[in-house]
């Protein structure tokens, strides 16, 4: 009884949500209308907005930057909000030093359903989801793959500096999850965009989680991105809070090949707090022979500690992939 009220919880915690939105969007548009015609009476249009015309373009090519490099390493965050479907093949064999092989083949990416409607979309990813992104995740480079789960998702709004997303599923065993997210990011300078995103999720049988994700980016040059990027999520029946924090420097080096290198930090907040794990490395793809197929190299270096009580022992690390393009492969 205790979980179908928590599911009832969510359901209306979103159905809230969306109509909350739904209220306050013609009080927005009313603002910008009345905000119009003040700035109208106060001079030329040249006069009044080449500053703001100006700002607006060198914060859109950060953006422009940041979104470019996510989707050329296969980042879910750039998978979640594409306009366009991006499907990818991943044969996967990650090498940890002391435990060898995990060999793994893998279906990421986004699926569009425009027959259905232009809002639906299937999404392929791991057990968690929200992990990758320039570097990929923390927990990818020093844990176990994920599984493939597949998500049906509803885009309830995309505006410019927003988005929400409703997603339900089911993971690899066979657990119902659904997932409300909702994204807001604002450029601050010409050079700096600032990124949040917040997802409140409840999956069968382990309740509700939070998870939130503060991300700042910097644009160096025309190809180069420094993003410091953290994440913190909370289990309703787990202990405490798991964080990670890292700083990732992304290069789209031509059309053909991009490079990140890559500092992280990572740990529990109980029963003791503890850093579970830092380290460094890089992960570099380059597309070859077919405009469909890529290959990509990823190694680091992990000083990784799971108990209190053990010594913090160092690993070498060393992920190798070959990645389809599915939607590439189609053309």
């Amino acid at each position: 009884m205790s979980r179908l009220v928590r599911i009832c919880m969510l359901v209306s915690g979103c159905i809230v949500g969306t109509l909350c939105w739904s209220a306050e969007e013609p009080q927005r548009q009313e603002i910008s209308v009345s905000t119009e015609a003040t700035e109208s009476q106060a001079g030329s249009p040249q006069q009044r907005t080449w500053v703001d015309r100006g700002h607006a373009m060198a914060a859109g090519s950060v953006d422009a930057l940041a979104e470019k490099i996510d989707r050329f390493f296969g980042a879910e965050r750039a998978d979640l909000e594409s306009a366009s479907t991006a499907l990818r093949l991943i044969l996967a064999n990650d090498w940890r030093e002391e435990e060898g092989n995990d060999t793994d083949v893998r279906l990421r990416g986004k699926l569009n359903l425009p027959r259905i409607s232009e809002r639906l979309s299937l999404i392929f990813s791991d057990e968690e989801g929200q992990n990758a992104n320039v570097d990929s995740d923390v927990s990818a480079v020093v844990s176990e793959q994920e599984s493939t789960k597949v998500d049906l998702q509803y885009n309830i709004r995309d505006k410019k500096r927003s988005r929400l997303d409703f997603d339900v599923g089911l993971r690899s065993s066979l657990q119902g999850k659904a997932r409300l997210r909702y994204r807001y990011q604002i450029p601050v300078t010409e050079k700096y965009t600032h990124r949040f995103t917040e997802s409140v999720a409840f999956i069968d049988g382990e309740g509700f989680s939070l998870r939130s994700r503060y991300e700042l980016d910097r644009k160096l040059n025309e190809k180069q991105l420094l993003r410091w990027a953290n994440n913190l999520k909370f289990v309703e029946q787990g202990d405490g809070v798991e964080w990670s924090t890292r700083l990732l420097l992304g290069e789209q080096l031509d059309d053909r090949a991009a490079i990140s290198w890559f500092v992280w930090s990572s740990g529990v907040t109980r029963p003791d707090y503890l850093t579970t794990s830092y380290g460094l490395g890089l992960r570099f793809r380059r597309n070859f022979h077919r405009d469909w197929l890529f290959y990509e190299v990823e190694p680091g270096y992990a000083w990784i500690r799971e108990e209190v009580s053990d010594n913090r022992n160092g690993a070498v690390l060393l992920n190798l992939r070959l990645i389809i393009s599915l939607e590439r492969l189609a053309d």
